[in-house]
């Protein structure tokens, strides 16, 4: 159900194996840049795959990437971009809410704070907490794909993916008038509206405005009694964005903006209390992408990043406990690209960021400090070169960080793919991480958890070996990787007490993996895939300890989806998860969701749909103790114009 992306050079490719259009020849007298939708893409010959953003994608066909597009998610189960990621290969959200609420990201068995966030290239990362990592400034109906690179992270965007990164790639306003409005409907008072309009503002100049908004009542949950009661897991949230480009001779000015306002039911979501959350995001960003000669592209950046966080532990008595966190998140960067010649590119980037929190708190009514007013900054320089040329593809990069309160580190990588034969691409790639701990990480206070301001930064490196197979309307894929981590940051305690959770460098890891995909396309539009993983995580803590978030990496992952074109302009999509955990109550250890959706589109612009989670009512957890939803049927109907 969704694309398999094999991408060229360092810093993108966009050729995906099953669901994208071959791509035409080019001979070698032609110009080696492009632009394409605001992106500089850079061509190769034989023009097989192709693909250079500079710099607002993710690297590729020396590496595996999975990739979404927006056919994919149109016909994919979900009301979240974090629900629509559960169907990719060893990519596992643990929600506490449907509608993007809250959700736990996790890629080939990482953790939750070790996985990287991007918005069209642009860090989104919460120094706060991992916990926010899907609080998206994004609607869903402006997301025109999602770009998964799994394993260790790109060079160029971070070194702080252990398990990988993801890219989110919003849409671009069109470059003539147009709209999209829709309204949805459905089981335990789910409404929601969204509407987005395109304006052509002269021949070089074009904008986009959007706003989506969805709320529920929430649903009952299986007390310890036998019982049912309301869950305490109603939601509400407003999400609006605006973008506007300007094109100019060769290159082109890009501005955006996004606001997230979520409110929701938090009932035992870190704590068994009745808690309530509401959290707040701004984003701003401009880039400018311009060639200054015929073989180098520069692309300066600027962006802000505002994000708030109110808890309530006791939603009916905030003043026994509530936190007010504030971050703020500034960077800029600069960009490059360079055609050394000989089918070889050189990639460059310079960044810059400042980061700080201000958190305060009410403890039985009196205002302090919750986690405190702090700051940090962060430089970094990185380079990537890669060969683009001949049957034998590779890249090799490095990046060096330096950071306020820890050493620099330096973290590297390096990868190559083989054109076997017509249809089989072997590849394999090895590369370093490290991660500094979140204001969470460092200072947070609870009556369940404790956070340390000594923690160190988590470190480690993987490896992995794999190959493609692409032959007409079938699509494989397989890979095996390793990784190994040190100074692992777990929150634990003594076992057998009820002491405070505490965070510690505490751990160390291993994680073995194994990700395989079979997919076949049908030229009228059928589709069927099937995903398996497997994953062996080994966590080694201090002697007598246990960790809190250990049971998160399942053993198991199936994935499942099918999609048939029916007569009368219907369509027809099924999607299936299995998981299975090595431990945890049955509800957590055992998960099969059955998800379905039913879409009508006619000529004139007019759709309607139907979906439905859960269809089996399955009483399940992806949080241990947070009972998910059970069967839930929405209606949605709109035009676009």
């Amino acid at each position: 159900m969704f694309n398999s992306v094999k991408m060229l050079t360092g810093v993108a490719l966009l050729a995906a194996l099953v669901f994208s259009s071959p791509a035409s020849a080019t001979s070698e007298n032609e110009a080696t840049f492009i632009v394409i939708d605001g992106d500089t893409l850079k061509l190769a010959a034989p023009l097989e795959v192709v693909g250079f953003m500079v710099p607002a994608a993710l690297p590729g066909i020396v590496r595996s990437m999975d990739m979404l597009t927006a056919e994919d998610l149109a016909l994919l189960p979900g009301r979240s971009a974090a629900e629509k990621l559960q169907t990719v290969p060893g990519v596992v959200v643990s929600q506490r809410q449907q509608y993007g609420v809250q959700s736990d990201l996790s890629i080939r068995g990482s953790s939750f704070e070790q996985v990287q966030m991007l918005v069209d290239g642009y860090d989104l990362g919460d120094p706060q907490t991992g916990h926010h990592i899907m609080n998206l400034p994004v609607g869903q109906q402006d997301i025109q794909r999602l770009e998964i690179l799994p394993g260790h992270g790109s060079v160029l965007y971070g070194a702080g993916a252990f398990g990988g990164t993801v890219n989110v790639v919003t849409q671009r306003p069109a470059e003539h008038h147009g709209g999209h409005a829709a309204v949805t409907a459905g089981g335990q008072g789910v409404w929601g509206m969204e509407a987005a309009g395109d304006v052509a503002l002269s021949q070089n100049n074009s904008a986009r405005l959007s706003i989506e908004h969805m709320q529920t009542d929430g649903y009952d949950v299986l007390q310890a009694d036998g019982s049912e009661a309301w869950g305490g897991n109603d939601a509400d949230s407003w999400v609006g964005t605006g973008r506007m480009i300007h094109r100019f001779e060769k290159g082109e000015a890009d501005i955006q903006a996004g606001y997230a306002e979520r409110k929701f039911g938090a009932q035992g979501f870190y704590a068994p209390y009745p808690s309530w959350e509401e959290t707040k995001t701004a984003f701003v960003a401009g880039r400018i992408n311009h060639p200054v000669s015929e073989n180098i592209t520069l692309e300066p950046r600027v962006f802000y990043r505002r994000n708030t966080d109110r808890f309530v532990l006791f939603r009916d008595n905030p003043d026994a406990y509530t936190n007010n966190h504030l971050t703020h998140k500034v960077g800029s960067s600069l960009g490059g690209i360079a055609d050394l010649g000989g089918r070889n590119t050189l990639s460059v980037k310079v960044e810059g960021v400042y980061e700080d929190i201000d958190s305060e708190g009410l403890r039985g009514g009196t205002s302090g400090d919750a986690l405190g007013s702090h700051l940090r900054r962060r430089g970094s320089v990185a380079a990537e070169l890669d060969n683009n040329d001949g049957p034998a593809l590779w890249q090799i990069g490095g990046r060096l960080d330096t950071r306020q309160g820890y050493q620099p580190r330096f973290s590297g990588t390096g990868a190559m793919s083989y054109l076997a034969s017509d249809v089989l691409t072997l590849r394999g790639s090895i590369g370093t991480f490290n991660r500094i701990p979140t204001f969470t990480e460092l200072y947070y206070i609870s009556p369940t958890d404790l956070g340390d301001p000594g923690l160190e930064a988590e470190t480690g490196w993987s490896w992995d070996l794999g190959m493609d197979w692409n032959d007409g309307p079938w699509l494989g894929q397989m890979s095996f990787f390793k990784r190994q981590e040190d100074d692992l940051i777990e929150w634990a305690r003594p076992q057998g007490t009820d002491q405070q959770w505490k965070a510690m460098n505490i751990a160390k890891g291993e994680v073995l993996g194994l990700e395989s995909r079979l997919a076949w396309r049908h030229g009228a539009g059928h589709v069927l895939s099937v995903g398996y993983t497997w994953l062996d995580k080994e966590t080694t803590m201090a002697s007598h300890y246990e960790g809190k978030y250990s049971l998160l990496t399942p053993k198991h992952l199936i994935q499942m989806q099918a999609a048939i074109k029916l007569p009368w302009n219907l369509g027809w999509t099924v999607g299936g998860r299995y998981m299975e955990r090595t431990a945890g109550p049955d509800d957590f250890r055992f998960l099969f969701v059955l998800d379905s959706r039913l879409d009508w589109t006619h000529s004139s612009g007019l759709f309607a749909g139907l979906m439905g989670t859960n269809l089996l009512d399955r009483r399940y957890e992806e949080i241990p103790g947070v009972q998910m939803s059970g069967a839930l049927l929405t209606a949605t109907v709109g035009m676009d114009f």
